[in-house]
């Protein structure tokens, strides 16, 4: 796929298709491009589809952590169920338009490259634990862009909760296996002990 897309732009640049500095410099570029995009993809899947668990393991270490319990409904869990994919692909689309709005940007600063590289990093750790952080947001009753908006505020607090999550994707194998296990355990936990201050007369075991 690399090589077709990488064949197309070089003929659109008028230059000869497969050879050249150019070609092999096109081809690099779009295989990273590619490369991002299906990293990109690959989170927001396994944030959606381990969204509901990942939701009961933050309510269990909020429960363990400050006694704190909601009764159970089916029309809250189908209510809380909608409210996570709504702010899961608000959040996908968020993190879309600012890696886009980089990729334009390197475009017309190449020099500021290594800055955009950087903070497209730390921007998709933040999604991370933003994504982690919903859960106590949704049990706030604060809606997606409310959530979006907190997440936002405390920054320092979402890029803590999203570093192990981020670890654990990005190990090879493991970040197709058990990574997105152990990472959204991680976080998900991690959220709750950021957010939540332990209360003194429960059981510490």
């Amino acid at each position: 796929m690399a090589t077709t897309v990488s064949n197309r732009v070089v003929g659109a640049l008028g230059q000869e298709r497969g050879t050249g500095w150019v070609q092999t410099l096109t081809q690099v570029l779009v295989s990273l491009v590619l490369l991002v995009v299906k990293l990109k993809l690959t989170k927001h899947l396994v944030l959606v589809c381990m969204g509901p668990i990942l939701a009961m393991v933050s309510e269990a270490a909020e429960f363990r952590l400050t006694g704190r319990e909601l009764s159970f409904s089916w029309r809250r869990a189908w209510r809380d169920a909608w409210r996570g994919l709504r702010s899961a692909l608000l959040l996908a689309a968020f993190e879309w338009g600012v890696l886009l709005a980089c990729w334009l940007a390197t475009l017309a600063l190449p020099v500021m490259a290594p800055v955009w590289v950087m903070f497209t990093w730390a921007f998709g750790v933040w999604v991370y634990g933003a994504s982690m952080l919903d859960y106590v947001w949704e049990r706030e009753a604060l809606g997606g862009r409310d959530g979006l908006r907190k997440s936002l505020r405390g920054w320092k607090t979402a890029l803590g909760v999203g570093l192990p999550f981020w670890a654990w994707m990005s190990l090879p194998v493991l970040a197709w296996t058990v990574g997105p296990v152990f990472g959204g355990l991680t976080g998900a936990i991690s959220a709750v002990l950021m957010t939540r201050t332990a209360e003194p007369h429960l059981a510490t075991t």
